[in-house]
């Protein structure tokens, strides 16, 4: 998996060797229409923040389609793209309504749920 960039890259990974990957966590990410993974069978996360301004939540929503049918998606109300890391403020995202600590906390609950899941 991976955050933004990282994660569209972690999903193109995925699509090019499906025999050697078993699960896909997207944090503020989605991926490219070329690498549609909804036929596949993955266990799939995507974590995003209500706020991002970058992934925001309508490019995530319209990312339904290109990932399994039973992917879980998590909202983190309030949150935006740069905190999902430690990087500071990033330039043309929303400022943030939960804290970072808050925000990486749903992120790590979230993404063990999905490792716990995998065969």
């Amino acid at each position: 998996g991976g955050h933004s960039l990282g994660g569209a890259m972690a999903a193109r990974f995925a699509y090019q060797n499906p025999d050697i990957i078993q699960g896909l966590v997207l944090w503020a990410a989605y991926p490219a229409d070329s690498n549609n993974l909804s036929g596949r069978n993955l266990d799939a996360a995507s974590i995003y923040g209500t706020l991002d301004s970058l992934a925001t939540p309508e490019k995530i929503e319209a990312s339904k389609a290109l990932l399994p049918s039973d992917t879980t998606w998590v909202a983190i109300s309030g949150g935006n793209h740069a905190q999902f890391g430690w990087y500071g403020d990033q330039q043309g995202d929303n400022s943030a309504q939960v804290s970072r600590q808050e925000q990486q906390d749903q992120i790590v609950e979230a993404t063990l749920a999905l490792l716990a899941e995998l065969k």
